[in-house]
């Protein structure tokens, strides 16, 4: 009786899940139930689970999606591709990425992505970063993002300073590398707004001898582009030679130092910091003879006399790229462990479908034919679909900062910062930077080209011989021995495993306390001053001190503001009266050179040196280091000369009053601002404003410098009717009004200041 009712109870189970699962009972591995009363369980098949193994095992081939982008972002050539393609996890990724980026528009309105813009398929697949890509930190890593308007964006920095003459020779290589990136962009062309690279060089020197002084003009020349010949160097010296550290009285006429000036010696007595026993002596002597290029000194310890020398300068070097991504600070994978991971896959994939050949008894079987060549199908389409998303953006590199021979560890200092106009009007401090624990960066713009007709052809034709493979690879897996499916699975997933390990992680970024940068390079790129002080004139030593800058070449195209039209008009006028020209030139300072070199011809070298002449409610403000610029610029931006000029007077620490000029010059109702103003922001906040807005809030109190840049340009180009054509018709506009203001400013200068 109870074996009646155990068997009853068995018929009664297998009859219920034949009933409630149906489409189970037909699709597990089980064996037909012919005499399902003659059996009380239910027993699997060995042979059934085979079959459903073998049918899972391509099917993983479609999974992977977020590793499979991650690939295809990490392709810089066909090792990549064929790391990917011989162990092809994700397929469906890979295909669908390609229909999406290179496809035709009805193969992507087919997958549902019509209406999607290339670039949102582009940084999926991609190292775009630039042309509508921006980077920003989150959490402190580096994320690119699409956002039509960011609220900040990623700058990388690199930053050189020392007090090595060796230094300049870095930095003239780094600038040649920059003009090589920017004259790719134009051979590529590639918009000018895409992607910039800007440097600002930066050099200070509390002693002005000779040696140095030629140094300072030899490396502002290189660095703007003109081959310094001896002859054209010792020209330079001679024409731009600074005030005598602002020490006279601002009309005084301003005088260089000469070459026969008295030697100067000064004394002190230290302790030495290893033995304070030991008293030592030092004596510095510095002349405009002297040709070691430093500042000499003897020192006596216990009575022996020895030598030694002085910094040279203070150089400051930095330079920025605006194209970034997660890729700058992060190592790609390495060609060899890519095609070691693609080789080794292959093989081992190879290898699977031999041993599937041998279980058969060496009998080629149609199925095995399939296998074989829909493998070879996939790898040859992944490798030609690969390669096309890669071909499809073009990249400039700029290269890696390379230390000398000499240096064990490079000089370089490699950062982010993070671009944002900062709205704060007290904020003079400068931006934030942020350094990694990686020392590796790759500057690298990366472009989506324009979709040909020929690329979206050919990507479908991949796309279909993709599919074609893929099926063809899948049926015949699904015939031959259960094991080779998933001995393909298990290769594929290793490989991914692998190409995972191989990729380093990203670093995170912290911020580096006492570094702030000018983001714009308009002034000295690594900020050294935040504040400023006024130094009385009397007391302060009259030094020969120097502050020297150069800057990377951009197009302003800004219109000449009311200001500057009046300076042009009042040059003009004191173009016909050499004492009323002459009194401007000594009020300011103003020397000026300017020489066409290199291309394009519409762009011109101008080196120009000042020290006097900001207008301030109280007087005239100039600061204590003689000032010289250097700088690349179209003839038209030299009708606007203010924000190529006012970078000079920005971010200097001591400024000294003048305030016997006379008052009220007639410039009429315009806003000029006090001398502590000027101290506590306008001078100091260049992170704030870009160069138009320096134009705006300094061409009237600058108006001095402006006509005394315009009295020597218009004399220098004379001779030349394009440039003076070009001024002419950039300043069109009010002639009337703005001869009427130039004629009171001259009649001014003649009556209160000549006379």
């Amino acid at each position: 009786m109870a074996k009646t009712l155990s068997t009853h109870d068995s018929r009664l189970s297998g009859l219920l899940g034949l009933l409630c699962f149906p489409s189970l009972s037909a699709a597990a591995p089980l064996h037909q139930l012919r005499n399902i009363e003659s059996i009380g369980y239910i027993d699997p098949s060995t042979d059934e689970w085979s079959s459903t193994l073998s049918g899972i095992g391509p099917l993983i081939l479609l999974v992977g999606e977020r590793s499979t982008k991650q690939v295809l972002r990490n392709v810089r050539g066909i090792y990549d591709a064929f790391s990917l393609a011989a162990a092809p996890l994700g397929l469906l990724s890979v295909v669908t990425s390609l229909i999406r980026f290179c496809g035709t528009q009805r193969l992507r309105a087919f997958i549902g992505y019509e209406l999607e813009a290339r670039t949102v398929a582009g940084i999926e697949v991609t190292r775009v970063n630039c042309a509508g890509v921006h980077a920003h930190f989150t959490d402190g890593y580096i994320v690119r993002s699409i956002a039509a308007n960011p609220m900040s964006r990623l700058i990388a920095v690199s930053i050189l300073q020392g007090e090595e003459r060796d230094l300049s020779r870095l930095a003239i290589d780094r600038i040649r590398e920059c003009e090589r990136f920017e004259g790719e962009k134009a051979k590529r062309k590639i918009p000018q707004s895409a992607t910039n690279s800007e440097w600002c060089l930066h050099i200070t020197g509390k002693v002005l001898n000779h040696a140095t002084w030629s140094a300072i003009i030899q490396t502002l020349t290189e660095a703007i582009g003109i081959i310094p010949t001896s002859k054209y160097t010792k020209l330079l010296q001679k024409k731009l030679k600074p005030v005598r550290g602002n020490g006279e009285n601002a009309g005084e006429s301003s005088a260089g130092p000469s070459e026969d000036e008295i030697e100067r010696t000064t004394s002190a007595t230290m302790k030495s910091k290893r033995d304070p026993k030991i008293t030592i002596t030092l004596k510095s002597r510095s002349s405009s003879q002297c040709t070691d290029g430093e500042l000499s000194q003897t020192y006596t310890v216990d009575g022996k006399k020895r030598k030694a020398t002085a910094p040279f300068w203070n150089f400051t070097f930095m330079s920025t790229f605006d194209a970034v991504s997660e890729f700058t600070t992060g190592k790609s994978s390495s060609k060899f462990a890519s095609l070691l991971i693609g080789i080794i896959s292959f093989l081992a994939i190879v290898a699977i479908h031999i041993l599937a050949l041998w279980e058969n008894y060496w009998i080629v079987s149609i199925a095995w034919i399939l296998m074989v060549l829909g493998y070879l199908g996939i790898v040859i389409g992944v490798v030609l679909a690969t390669l096309l998303i890669n071909s499809s953006c073009q990249c400039i590199k700029l290269k890696n900062n390379s230390p000398p021979s000499t240096v064990k560890t490079s000089p370089w200092t490699d950062g982010m910062v993070v671009a944002v106009k900062n709205t704060d009007s007290m904020d003079v401090t400068g931006s934030s930077f942020f350094s990694s624990t990686s020392k590796f960066q790759t500057l690298e713009a990366v472009w989506i080209k324009q979709s040909a007709a020929f690329n979206r052809l050919y990507a479908t034709a991949v796309t279909l011989f993709l599919v074609f493979a893929f099926l063809a690879h899948y049926l015949g897996l699904r015939a031959v021995i259960w094991w080779a499916g998933i001995g393909e699975l298990v290769v594929c997933i290793v490989a991914a495993f692998a190409r995972s390990v191989s990729n380093d992680a990203q670093p995170r970024f912290e911020e580096v306390k006492g570094i702030k940068i000018d983001k714009r390079c308009t002034s000295t790129g690594v900020i050294k001053t935040t504040a400023a002080r006024l130094v009385d004139r009397n007391s302060h030593p009259a030094t020969l001190s120097i502050d020297a800058r150069a800057y990377s070449q951009r197009s302003l195209d800004n219109a000449p503001t009311v200001g500057e039209r009046v300076a042009y008009e009042a040059a003009k006028l004191c173009l016909q009266d050499a004492e009323v020209a002459s009194k401007f030139l000594s009020l300011t300072g103003m020397k000026l050179h300017i020489v066409r070199a290199g291309q394009p011809e519409s762009f011109c070298a101008v080196f120009a040196s000042f020290a006097n002449g900001v207008l301030v409610t109280e007087g005239l403000a100039f600061p204590t280091s003689a000032v010289l610029i250097a700088f690349r610029a179209k003839i038209s931006d030299l009708a606007a000369p203010t924000s190529l000029l006012v970078r000079a007077i920005m971010r200097q620490p001591e400024w000294k009053l003048e305030r016997g000029f006379p008052e009220g010059i007639p410039l009429g109702n315009v806003y000029i601002f006090a001398m502590q103003s000027m101290l506590e922001w306008w001078t100091l906040s260049e992170d704030r404003n870009d160069l138009g807005d320096l134009q705006s809030n300094f061409h009237w109190p600058i108006f001095l410098i402006n006509t005394a840049f315009f009295i020597l340009l218009l004399e220098m180009t004379r001779d030349e009717r394009d440039i003076l054509e070009e001024l002419e018709k950039e300043h069109e506009g009010d002639r009337e009004a703005d001869m009427e203001v130039a004629e009171g400013v001259v009649r001014f200068v003649k009556e209160k200041i000549v006379g």
